[in-house]
C-alpha cells in the first residue's frame, strides 16, 4: 500500500473506532475529507480485513469497528514470507475466531485472507476440518 493510500486507510479506520455506534458514508467523507470514492475503497478492504463491518438500514449503509478482545502471539504458523495469525473479534453479533493470513512487503504484514469462525461454533469448525485432513481423499494429495 502507497504512503497516501496508507494514510486515508489508517484514518479511516481510527474514525471508526472512535464511533462505535457506526457512522455512514456521509459522515466519515465530512469527518475525514477524503473523497467518497477514496473512502468506499478503503471500507470494502476493511471489510474484508475483518477490522469493520456494515450494516444496511434500506438504501443507508452504516459502518462498525470490530474489537479485538485477544491477539494470540504465542499461537503463530510462520512459513515462507507469510503467517497466520489468530485473534478473538466481538461486535454486536457475538465473539468470533479471526484467522489472518498476512505476508510481509517491505517489512509491513499485508492481509491477504481471513476467515472469521463464531466462538460457539468453533468446536464444529475443528471436527469439520480434522475429518477433512484425515480424510483418505486428503491422504492421497499428501502422498
Amino acid at each position: 500500500m502507497y504512503k497516501k493510500e496508507k494514510i486515508i486507510h489508517n484514518n479511516v479506520l481510527e474514525v471508526l473506532e472512535k464511533n462505535p455506534k457506526g457512522l455512514t458514508m456521509t459522515e466519515l467523507v465530512r469527518i475525514t475529507k477524503f473523497s467518497r470514492k477514496a473512502i468506499e475503497k478503503h471500507l470494502q478492504i476493511l471489510i474484508l480485513e475483518n477490522e469493520i463491518y456494515m450494516k444496511q438500514f434500506g438504501i443507508t449503509k452504516v459502518y462498525y469497528p470490530n474489537h479485538r478482545v485477544h491477539h494470540f502471539d504465542f499461537e503463530q504458523l510462520k512459513y515462507n514470507n507469510r503467517i497466520i495469525w489468530f485473534d478473538i473479534l466481538e461486535n454486536e453479533f457475538g465473539r468470533y475466531l479471526l484467522i489472518q493470513k498476512k505476508k510481509k512487503v517491505k517489512n509491513e504484514w499485508a492481509h491477504e485472507h481471513s476467515i472469521t469462525i463464531p466462538l460457539e461454533h468453533s468446536d464444529h469448525f475443528l471436527k469439520a476440518l480434522s475429518k477433512i485432513l484425515h480424510s483418505d481423499r486428503m491422504k492421497d494429495l499428501i502422498k
